[in-house]
């Protein structure tokens, strides 16, 4: 008998940390398009995630054929990246984002760049998960795009979710373990449990 699929994994997106998150990879990487952006994001949560048991970013993943992307962080750096006259309406998000930063089209890079407008405030951000962006501009942030997508499609996190009937399918945070023996023991059941406290609480709160 086929074992039932378990439900994704899921965090609750936190878009200060985002914002913050690249206002430091502005500051950090020079060059910072979005595509490296995405990569320097996936590669933070992923530290932190395989250690802590929980992203720093709380997004939500999709396997695209540049490799993992997360997507409300996309959609965000989209929005930003677009043209004013094509910008129909001004999201509270973009909003936020662009207190920290503004997008410039170095004359030497072939994308519109991020560059910073106002210092990372580092207090959003736990001890843990300063160590891993850290950690994260230490060994990826001289990289470039076209690296750090042949390393995503080195990942368990893309390799595992091509062939999908879905051309963009979500990545289950559990993928982030496989192949990856930087994990702590335990992190990854400490993670499930508590999907499942989240799962319970609510329940209840639909029952009431």
């Amino acid at each position: 008998m086929k074992a039932e699929k378990k439900a994704n994994i899921r965090f609750a997106f936190n878009v200060k940390k985002f914002v913050n998150a690249m206002a430091l990879f502005a500051q950090e990487v020079n060059k910072l398009d979005k595509l490296k952006a995405a990569k320097l994001l996936y590669f933070a949560d992923k530290h932190h995630l395989v250690r802590y048991g929980r992203p720093i970013f709380g997004d939500r993943y999709h396997s695209l054929d540049y490799g993992p992307v997360p997507s409300l962080c996309l959609d965000i750096m989209n929005e930003v990246l677009q043209p004013l006259d094509e910008i129909s309406m001004r999201t509270p998000y973009k909003n936020i984002f662009e207190r920290k930063l503004k997008v410039s089209k170095p004359k030497d890079h072939p994308y519109p760049c991020f560059k910073k407008v106002e210092d990372p405030d580092m207090e959003v951000f736990s001890q843990s998960e300063i160590e891993s962006l850290k950690a994260t501009i230490a060994k990826y942030g001289k990289k470039t795009g076209g690296k750090l997508i042949d390393l995503c499609h080195e990942e368990a996190t893309w390799l595992k979710t091509r062939g999908s009937e879905n051309p963009d399918p979500e990545i289950d945070y559990r993928l982030f373990f496989k192949n990856s023996p930087e994990a702590e023991p335990g992190v990854l059941e400490l993670m499930e449990a508590s999907q499942e406290d989240r799962d319970f609480i609510k329940h209840l709160q639909n029952e009431t």
